[in-house]
């Protein structure tokens, strides 16, 4: 039984193993694409090379947009008014593209988990009375103009 479960262990390493050079092969690949096309973003922190290139496949020409603001609703990172009365606030647009939400909220964990601009700014947030989910739509609203910028 112990030498069994060592074979197996032993081949799910090997297997392990193999994956993680066709990763490291990818990622090298899309490095250099992305180099290719004189991009800098994988300068910004909390983004690697498959978040660079799923950022800028789908975004495209970004001269398509007219202003940050469009590029914020086409990815479902500009906030949307949800007031009713006194009470004003904004919830979370369902809308946009979704990957690239996805790149974006990844970015802004990363820079929430490190001591960056990021968490600073996050924290501003939430000491000016926003709720973890209101303050956590911010930095990703602001990496999206970031984005647009580079």
């Amino acid at each position: 039984m112990d030498r069994t479960r060592r074979q197996l262990a032993s081949e799910l390493i090997t297997e392990v193993a193999v994956i993680d050079k066709k990763i490291q092969a990818a990622n090298q690949q899309l490095t250099e694409l992305i180099a290719s096309t004189g991009s800098t973003l994988q300068q910004l922190n909390g983004i690697g090379p498959s978040g660079a290139a799923r950022l800028l496949g789908d975004i495209g020409d970004v001269g398509r947009f007219a202003s940050r603001d469009h590029v914020a609703s086409w990815n479902g990172t500009a906030p949307i008014d949800a007031s009713s009365g006194d009470q004003h606030r904004h919830r979370l647009s369902r809308a946009g593209n979704r990957r690239i939400n996805r790149v974006l909220h990844i970015m802004a964990i990363v820079q929430l988990r490190n001591d960056t601009e990021g968490r600073a700014y996050y924290r501003r947030k939430l000491a000016a009375g926003k709720s973890p989910m209101e303050a956590m739509r911010a930095p990703k609203r602001r990496l999206s103009n970031v984005v647009f910028q580079r």
